[in-house]
């Protein structure tokens, strides 16, 4: 069993690495296993396709992301500070460990009609929607719902910004859109402060 659960952390690790940089289209299931060190008979025997082993390793992103971020957050005081924290994370992750912009629409361009990697997409925006709304909730703001959403935009501008000019872009890129997630948290913030 420990073998197994092995063989299944070096496919994930190797699928994840490898489709996000040379892409989905381009990578075979031979590199992936290469990648790993095992056989493609043994892919198969976790994954029943290349796309249950795309939506795999998002998965498994989209999870070591969660960990990073709630690290993160866990350093910064409640409410503003937190949501505003978000964009710092967000220039330190693409500047160590995101220089082709976000896995997850990446995935979405290159595999689209697969329902399968689709799910894996939408799980993870869905998840980041629900983070910066219980973000923009904590920090008591008017609108919550219509913030996040246009957080959530910023975040996904970021990520454009990254995969055309590169992570040396980054920081630029997290500054921009820190400074107009400010501008739209202080009008979030003036609206529940009047009401």
């Amino acid at each position: 069993m420990q073998r197994n659960t092995t063989s299944r952390a070096r496919l994930l690790a190797a699928a994840e690495q490898v489709f996000y940089e040379q892409g989905i289209a381009k990578t075979n299931i031979d590199a992936v296993a290469r990648t790993a060190g095992v056989t493609k008979p043994t892919v198969y025997a976790h994954f029943a396709s290349k796309s249950a082993l795309v939506a795999g390793a998002l998965e498994a992103r989209q999870q070591r992301i969660a960990a990073d971020l709630a690290a993160h957050l866990t350093g910064e005081d409640p409410g503003a500070p937190r949501l505003t924290a978000l964009f710092a994370w967000l220039a330190s992750w693409y500047e160590h460990s995101s220089h082709r912009g976000c896995a997850f629409l990446n995935a979405a361009a290159e595999s689209a009609g697969d329902d399968e990697v689709a799910a894996a997409v939408r799980a993870e925006k869905q998840w980041l929607l629900e983070v910066v709304h219980g973000l923009c909730e904590e920090a008591e703001c008017d609108a919550p719902d219509e913030l996040a959403l246009q957080l959530l935009l910023l975040i996904d501008g970021v990520a454009a910004r990254v995969l055309v000019h590169g992570t040396g872009r980054a920081a630029e890129a997290t500054v921009a859109a820190a400074d107009a997630a400010a501008v739209l948290l202080a009008a979030a913030s003036q609206s529940h402060d009047q009401s």
